[in-house]
């Protein structure tokens, strides 16, 4: 299963330049289908072009290969996190900060685990160099998130220091979602629990023990 609804790609184009907006739209969702069907090395431009019934010639007009085109998915992608974290957590994974960094580390996980082109695209083995280094630009837009949201339970600096942590704290998870999917296909129950430990254990070296607000 791999329901693109969730993804949030499907946006009504307005104003000017409609049909170019739409196009573009249409070649990420083709994308993203693929995607969900086949490995990433598996999927061409001319495939993509071809599922979104966009004239190869002019899908080049907006891409200018399939890596743009899994770069622009993933930055799409990445609002996916984003949106996870800025919901309520619940009040028993706020008891403490560990507390709250295992939950967004099991908020991560269900993410891609709900997106198979996440996995792919973020944290896959065969992610092209291109994706991933636009991906760690997204990822400090998810550090900043998850900022916000400590600071909205618990007295923490805010600092650039501060604020690199938790993208840091982003990238030292991933790694280990990525060799889970490397090496078994997903994210198991036992690479969940290694990564909330080395990133709780990172991040235990810049906040101490506290009290929620």
């Amino acid at each position: 299963m791999c329901p693109r609804q969730q993804v949030g790609l499907r946006k009504t184009p307005t104003g000017t330049h409609q049909r170019g907006r739409e196009r573009r739209q249409l070649l990420l969702e083709a994308a993203y289908d693929l995607l969900c069907e086949r490995d990433i090395e598996e999927v061409t431009f001319r495939d993509i072009a071809a599922r979104a019934g966009v004239p190869e010639g002019s899908a080049y007009h907006f891409y200018a290969n399939r890596y743009d085109l899994f770069t622009a998915l993933a930055s799409e992608l990445s609002e996916l996190f984003v949106t996870a974290h800025q919901r309520r957590v619940p009040a028993r994974q706020r008891r403490n900060w560990r507390g709250l960094a295992g939950y967004l580390v099991e908020v991560g996980a269900r993410v891609y685990a709900q997106n198979p082109p996440a996995r792919q695209l973020l944290i896959g083995g065969k992610t092209p160099p291109e994706v991933k280094q636009a991906d760690r630009i997204n990822d400090r837009a998810v550090g900043d998130v998850m900022h916000q949201v400590f600071a909205l339970h618990f007295d923490i600096p805010d600092s650039d220091e501060i604020r690199a942590a938790f993208y840091y704290f982003i990238e030292i998870t991933d790694l280990l979602f990525s060799l889970s999917v490397i090496e078994h296909g997903e994210i198991t129950p036992e690479m969940l629990a290694e990564a909330k430990r080395a990133g709780i254990a990172y991040l235990a070296t810049y906040l101490a023990d506290e009290n929620p607000h």
